[in-house]
């Protein structure tokens, strides 16, 4: 596993390298899906393209899906990478985007790095042996009312879906029963500020297994929980694809507001 972790960090770090040398050049900006809520450019590509060739060739054996090219789990270690997590953010220059790598090993996750290249913050996790930031190990939030929490929540790309509404009725939620919510635009970010506990709370909907694996790793390695919106341990593949991820303290007074409201 040390080694898993030490190629996957040294692929983050090039991927990193790479998006802030490219940084206000965004070209080729492509749309996925309708309307112009999905894009996609070079950058996301070259990037991947750089995670992608640094885990083939230091374990030829695993399978690799990313967001960029695709793929299936297919053999008993799968890599889900996202190589640009943020890409609106980065094609506007607003920095706040990261890398994302996360490892399964016959269904479960075994490893998750996160790095932000714009604060140098590298995120990382190994299933039972903590969560770190740099060389500090985190810790969640010890917050305890939802009245005092500070949440985060994400949205899916497509606009004309009862997931988009269901996340809007999140947002509405938690803005009227919580301190205050954030849309930073980058799930892995945001499951990671919940891991160190600058977030005691963040729910998405309909997002992809790129975008949140290694940070649902993070999450639980810091003390913290992560389910569905029906408390059930959020597991990959995902079974509705709804994630509530708190410090756990307030994760069951969550859950009830968001049973209240009927969001399920």
């Amino acid at each position: 596993m040390k080694k898993y972790l030490a190629v996957a960090k040294e692929a983050a770090l090039s991927a990193g390298r790479f998006l802030m040398t490219n940084l206000g050049k965004s070209e080729g900006v492509v749309y996925k899906g309708t309307g112009h809520f999905n894009p996609a450019s070079a950058v996301d590509t070259g990037s991947e393209r750089i995670i992608v060739d640094a885990i083939g060739s230091a374990f030829p054996e695993h399978n690799i899906v990313a967001e960029e090219r695709g793929g299936t789990t297919q053999s008993a270690h799968t890599w889900l990478i996202d190589p640009l997590d943020g890409t609106i953010n980065y094609i506007h220059g607003y920095q706040q985007f990261g890398i994302s790598l996360a490892l399964i090993h016959k269904g479960e996750l075994v490893l998750g790095v996160i790095y932000n290249p714009v604060l140098g913050e590298m995120f990382s996790a190994l299933n039972g042996k903590g969560a770190y930031l740099n060389d500090t190990m985190l810790r969640v939030s010890k917050e305890d009312q939802v009245s005092k929490s500070l949440f985060s929540v994400g949205f899916p790309y497509e606009r004309d879906s009862d997931d988009f509404q269901d996340n809007l009725k999140c947002f509405s939620l938690l803005a009227t029963t919580g301190q205050a919510v954030r849309r930073e635009g980058s799930t892995a970010l945001s499951l990671c500020n919940v891991a160190c506990g600058r977030f005691d709370g963040f729910c998405v909907i309909a997002n992809e297994a790129w975008d949140y694996a290694a940070g649902v790793l993070l999450v639980r390695e810091a003390g913290g929980m992560v389910t569905d919106f029906q408390g059930q341990a959020f597991r990959i593949p995902a079974r509705r694809n709804r994630l509530l991820a708190t410090n756990g303290i307030i994760h069951e007074a969550v859950l009830k507001k968001l049973h209240d409201r009927g969001i399920d």
